[in-house]
């Protein structure tokens, strides 16, 4: 199963191959969640018909329980954004398209962390086939900066992506520079455990040293946004690790990490505030804030229900209407609110954003109460908080392979250290 766990982290990138199966649009990281979420039912069910059924797992034996493990459903906050995002399709206009979202980026990642928190793999199961992909695309990402290959299949032929290149602007396998940059830093951040699976220094300097390609990708995005969350991620590996090393008591009260987290993300909009100013062009500023402007003016007459999942855009073009210069250059880029906070409360409502930001407290809130590897605590740390960040000024989590990290940053959260002092 563990083997499992490991090619759908892998593959995380590959949603980029599309097919269909009995009609229904899927991809290459969904149809390997699909076997192994199978693979889990038809393993739980098979053992209630062993003549051993009632044995335990080695976990329990080995702390003397004699009670067999029960599924664990994980946070009660992630029950509830799921429900909410299931709202989200029967309010949406495009029941199609919601549909499909909410089964890429909702139902998919939920099932995968789902079976990670009930068979609770090995740090080495998750970090490493991620930590592969990382490299992966950052080798492309890199080649692609030198020249030596250009776009994929479905790249091809699309001006936007003739536009960055000629921009020197890198965007690797995905759809843009932000969401190459919005991949490479939670992943960069959430694969630091690597280095605890190293003995030798002079393996961990090397591996360490492989960071430096997932770098200079996100360097060859030139994303704004993704450098300022690199450096509030960074300061929070620091922040995070301190404060466990040094003030444990400290840290066993959930409120310090959130806190934690809350002052970061705070810091974080005031330098938002100031690259807006000067890190953008006046039109391409002028377009972004009347896109937040109208994420706003649509949240003001949707504020329970919100717009629902995928309708975003078609919602803006209405509203929008009696503005011809924003219809005719900057509706083509409001395809999303560009803004994480923004997006859950339109398409999943405003008790879909409560239960959005109850969810991040609770994970928060579970890493400071958590004894164990700082580094596997700290990675997961400041890989939130640079989802967080990047949030700010772009939506990070609206797309296969992001929502697939945060779904699996919440079960490390779950499965990893040691609550209260009591030994997992």
């Amino acid at each position: 199963m563990e083997y499992l766990i490991s090619a759908c982290l892998f593959l995380i990138p590959a949603y980029i191959f599309r097919l269909r199966i009995f009609g229904v649009p899927t991809n290459v990281f969904e149809v390997a969640v699909g076997v192994l979420f199978l693979a889990f039912v038809v393993a739980r069910i098979s053992r209630h018909f062993r003549p051993d059924r009632k044995s335990t797992t080695v976990d329990s034996r080995l702390h003397g329980n004699d009670k067999p493990d029960k599924i664990q459903f994980g946070f009660s906050a992630a029950l509830a954004v799921l429900f909410f995002a299931a709202a989200g399709v029967a309010v949406a206009a495009d029941k199609t398209r919601a549909l499909g979202i909410f089964k890429g980026w909702f139902l998919i990642p939920a099932l995968l962390y789902f079976v990670i928190i009930n068979i609770k793999p090995k740090i080495k199961t998750l970090v490493l086939p991620l930590f592969l992909s990382l490299l992966i695309v950052s080798v492309w990402t890199i080649s692609q900066k030198i020249g030596l290959i250009s776009t994929l299949f479905y790249q091809v032929g699309d001006s936007g992506f003739s536009d960055y290149i000629a921009r020197a602007r890198t965007f690797g396998p995905f759809e843009s520079p932000n969401y190459l940059a919005m991949f490479l830093l939670p992943m960069m951040f959430a694969t630091l455990p690597i280095l605890t699976l190293a003995k030798k220094k002079t393996d961990k300097l090397l591996i360490f040293s492989l960071y430096l390609l997932p770098l200079f990708a996100l360097y060859a995005s030139h994303s704004l946004g993704g450098l300022l969350a690199f450096a509030v991620g960074s300061v929070g590996v620091i922040a995070f690790s301190l404060v466990k090393i040094f003030k444990s008591r400290f840290a066993g009260r959930g409120w310090a990490i959130v806190g934690l987290a809350v002052a970061l993300i705070v810091v974080a909009v005031g330098f938002a505030l100031v690259f807006s100013s000067i890190g953008h062009e006046v039109f391409d500023r002028s377009i972004r804030i009347d896109i937040y402007n109208y994420a706003i003016t649509l949240i003001k007459s949707h504020p329970v229900f919100g717009i629902g999942l995928g309708q975003f855009q078609d919602s803006v073009r209405q509203i929008s209407a009696g503005n011809l210069g924003f219809t005719l250059y900057g509706l083509a880029y409001a395809l999303h609110p560009h803004n994480l906070f923004l997006a859950f409360w339109l398409y999943t409502g405003g008790f879909g954003f409560l239960a959005f930001i109850t969810l991040l407290g609770n994970f928060f809130w579970n890493l400071a109460r958590r004894r164990g590897d700082i580094i596997i605590l700290a990675g997961s740390f400041a890989a939130m908080l640079a989802i967080l960040v990047h949030g700010l000024v772009d939506t990070t989590y609206f797309k296969n392979d992001l929502s697939a990290v945060f779904w699996v940053l919440l079960a490390i959260s779950m499965v990893f250290g040691s609550q209260n002092q009591i030994k997992n």
